[in-house]
This record gives structure tokens, C-alpha cells and sequence, in this order.
């Protein structure tokens, strides 16, 4: 279920909303209204994903008890590290089987028939709708509790909402514990929310119907061209579409999912800020996939030393962010070149 879809608009969102208002106007039934978000946020995975929602319940479960952990060991005066490597290995090991087990099975199996070797090995892993974006909020939350920067969520729902909340479910933008923490244990909608994230929402739903999907035919009948059909003006016309159907694409959703995060209460970070106005790559990845850059950069490049030291050390910690981004956007030897290509001009 996509936000610019039918059910989404006219039955999911309206029905969702209206239960969750409806709870929070009586003092009594108040507390139910984050059981509400949350149960409409598992049927909405539920819907695209199925029984992959399991995998998803996992996480939570996983991520709340090493949380718990965490916080108990801090609260003795240790730092917590163990549970913390526990934790992040746990969510990576999710991801990495899910996400790329083909990607490997496949490319072994091009080895073996490479040396003669007849293939016998079968891949036929499901990969879960929105994996990467729920794995990277809940490390998030496991790094940002590490570090003292969030308090533990002693209820479970509390962090099956952070990790599960349907507006940045799938797509993103990956919101930090951080950034939410409050919200999530206390929040209040008011009029002139509401309606921004309406606007918002609006505004996103704009740009991914009537702009992205009106553009993406030309784009995807220039690339199903073959080579010898293809002239440099066909060429140009097909980039040029492209570039416009995935800006257009992808920050019209992130508007519609910030929008909604709003008309629930949530003030979500913006993810992209005017990227194709940027004067160079560097100021590129400030502006695009804003809470993806900023996520690896505070959470890996700046632990690994970021700029602090040698020229040499600065391009081999971009190179290795990189190719880890690359790798995070998907399981294809074209994300694992771009990657360690782009970090040097970064």
C-alpha cells in the first residue's frame, strides 16, 4: 500500500486518523491512542509485507530487551558495550541475510559455472519492504541510548511505535530516537500542525503523481532501448526524465511521510533540501537523502575519525562510508562500484 494509492487515501489514512483523534479526546481513552498509531502502523506493514511483518516484530523485540540491557549495565557504572555490539551485529545479520543472501547465492553460482561447476544452489529469500530504513532507526536508538542521548523506553509499545510508525516505515526519512524521543512518550497536535502536514502531505502527493509518475514512462521506454536504437538526443531525453522522475519521486514521498508524521504529532526531519541547486557532490549529499548522509556520517564516518586526521585517513574513511552506502542501497555490483567511486569526491 503506497501513500498515493486508493486505499491508502481514501480508506487506510481517514480511518486511521479518525481513530487515533477520536481516543485522544477523552482523558480516559488518551493512552490508547498510541496503541491505535501503532496497530494501524503493523497493519499497514502487515498489508505489503505479509508474514514478513514477523521479521519486524522480531526487531522490536530484540532491539527493546538490549536496550533494557544496555541501560542496566550503564546504570552500574559500565558503559554498556557488549549489549550495544550484540545488538547492532543482531540488526545487520537481519539485513545482510535478507537483503543480500541472493546477491551472494546468485554470484557463487556464477563461480562454480565459471570453473565448470554445475549450480545447485537456490535463492529465494523475500526481501521485507523497508528492511533498511527500520534496521538503521533501530540502531539509532541503540547508539543514541549508548551514548546518553536518549532515555530507555521501559515500554515495549513505545519502541515498537519508533520502529514501526507507518508514515517513514518503507521509505523513510530514518528518524532518530533522538529526534523523537519526546513525541513519542508525550505529544500534542494542534490546529496549524495538523494543517501544515495536510499542506505538506499535499504538496508530496503532488510531486510523486503528477510530476514523477507523468515523466516515468518516457524515462523507463528510453532505458528499455537497445544500444544500436539509441541516439545521443533519445540519450539526453531519457537522463533528463530520469533525473526528474527520482527527485520528484523520492522527496515527494519523504514530503507526504513528513506531512503525516505531523498530522500525528511527529516532527520528522526534512530529507531533502533543493539537491540539484548544489555547487558540488559534497554539498550534493547535504541536500539529498538528508537523514541518510547524516546518519552515516554521525554514526560511522566520525567515528572512524572523520576528517580529524591525515588526508590519506579522511579519503579512506569516505571510501569505506560510501561503499557502505552503496551497499545499503542495494544488492547489485553497480551500487558496490558507485560507492567507493563517489567517496573520493565527497
Amino acid at each position: 500500500m503506497v501513500f498515493s494509492s486508493i486505499e491508502f487515501l481514501f480508506y487506510f489514512l481517514p480511518i486511521s486518523l479518525l481513530a487515533y483523534f477520536l481516543l485522544r479526546l477523552s482523558k480516559k481513552l488518551h493512552p490508547l491512542s498510541t496503541i491505535s498509531l501503532l496497530i494501524s502502523s503493523l497493519v499497514f506493514y502487515t498489508w505489503g509485507g505479509g508474514s514478513l511483518v514477523f521479521l519486524l516484530l522480531f526487531v522490536i523485540c530484540a532491539n527493546y530487551i538490549i536496550g533494557l540491557l544496555i541501560n542496566k549495565i550503564q546504570k552500574n557504572g559500565k558503559k554498556g558495550a557488549l549489549p550495544l555490539t550484540i545488538g547492532i551485529i543482531i540488526n545487520i545479520s537481519a539485513l545482510g541475510y535478507f537483503k543480500y543472501f541472493n546477491f551472494a547465492v546468485d554470484n557463487f553460482n556464477s563461480i562454480l559455472g565459471w570453473m565448470g561447476v554445475p549450480a545447485s544452489f537456490e535463492s529465494n529469500v523475500i526481501l521485507p519492504i523497508g528492511i533498511s530504513f527500520y534496521i538503521f532507526q533501530a540502531i539509532s536508538y541503540l547508539i543514541d541510548l549508548y551514548r546518553g542521548e536518549v532515555r530507555v523506553f521501559r515500554d515495549p509499545l513505545k519502541v515498537a511505535l519508533y520502529i514501526s510508525m507507518f508514515p517513514q516505515l518503507i521509505a523513510g526519512p530514518i528518524v532518530r530516537a533522538r529526534t523523537v524521543e519526546k513525541e513519542i512518550r508525550s505529544r500534542r497536535v494542534s490546529a496549524d500542525d495538523f494543517g501544515y502536514g495536510a499542506a505538506l502531505f499535499s504538496h508530496g502527493l503532488f510531486k510523486k503523481v503528477v510530476i514523477a509518475d507523468s515523466v516515468a514512462p518516457l524515462a523507463d521506454a528510453t532505458f528499455a532501448m537497445s544500444p544500436q536504437d539509441l541516439t545521443l538526443p533519445t540519450a539526453w531525453i531519457g537522463i533528463l526524465a530520469y533525473t526528474v522522475q527520482i527527485y520528484f519521486d523520492f522527496s515527494g514521498y519523504s514530503d507526504m511521510a513528513i506531512g503525516l508524521g505531523r498530522m500525528f504529532g511527529f516532527h520528522f526531519p526534512v530529507n531533502f533540501f533543493r539537491p540539484y541547486s548544489a555547487v558540488s557532490v559534497t554539498d550534493f549529499w547535504r541536500r539529498w537523502h538528508i537523514s541518510l548522509s547524516s546518519w552515516f556520517r554521525d554514526y560511522l564516518y566520525i567515528p572512524l575519525g572523520g576528517s580529524r586526521g591525515s588526508t590519506f585517513s579522511t579519503y579512506r574513511n569516505l571510501i569505506i562510508v560510501f561503499l557502505i552506502t552503496g551497499i545499503w542501497h542495494g544488492a547489485a555490483w553497480t551500487f558496490l562500484f558507485w560507492g567507493p567511486t563517489m567517496g573520493p569526491f565527497s
